[in-house]
C-alpha cells in the first residue's frame, strides 16, 4: 500500500470536517438534547408531584365528604329521635288533658243527672196529683210519696 499525500491531505480534511461537524453541528445538538432532556424529566417529576398532590386532595375530599355525611346521618337520627321524643311528650300530655276533660265531663254530666232526678223528683208528685185531679175530677193531694216507687219511675 502506497502512502502519498492526497492520503495524508484527506485524513487531514476528514478530521478538519469532523472537527467543524463536531463544533457545529453535534455539540449543539447534543446540547439541545440533553437540555430536552432535562426538561422532560423536570416536567415529569412536577407531574408526577402534582398528580400525587391531586391524590393526596382527592383522599381528603373522599374522608372529609364521609365524615360530612355521617355527622349529617348522626344530626338526622338524633333530630328525628328528639321530634319522636316530643311528640310522644305531647301525645301523652294530650291524653292526659282529654283524659282528666273526659273525666270531668262525665262528673258534670252526673251531677247534672243527679239534680235533674231531684227536679224530677219534685216534679213527679205534682204530675201525679195533676193527672189525678184530670182523671178523677177532683182536688187530690199527695201527702206522703214513697222515694223508691220515685226513683224506680225516673230510672
Amino acid at each position: 500500500m502506497e502512502f502519498n499525500a492526497t492520503f495524508l491531505v484527506s485524513i487531514i480534511s476528514f478530521v478538519m470536517f469532523t472537527w467543524i461537524m463536531n463544533m457545529i453541528f453535534y455539540k449543539p445538538i447534543g446540547s439541545i438534547i440533553s437540555e430536552r432532556q432535562e426538561f422532560i424529566n423536570e416536567t415529569t417529576k412536577v407531574a408526577q408531584d402534582i398528580s400525587n398532590e391531586a391524590d393526596k386532595i382527592t383522599a381528603d375530599k373522599e374522608d372529609k365528604l364521609s365524615k360530612a355525611n355521617e355527622n349529617a346521618k348522626n344530626l338526622i337520627n338524633s333530630k328525628v329521635a328528639e321530634a319522636k321524643e316530643n311528640a310522644k311528650i305531647k301525645t301523652d300530655e294530650a291524653k292526659q288533658e282529654s283524659s282528666s276533660s273526659i273525666i270531668k265531663a262525665k262528673e258534670e254530666l252526673h251531677s247534672q243527672a243527679e239534680q235533674t232526678k231531684e227536679i224530677l223528683k219534685g216534679s213527679v208528685k205534682n204530675l201525679a196529683e195533676s193527672i189525678s185531679q184530670k182523671i178523677l175530677g177532683e182536688d187530690c193531694k199527695i201527702e206522703s210519696a214513697n222515694d223508691e216507687i220515685i226513683n224506680k219511675v225516673i230510672s
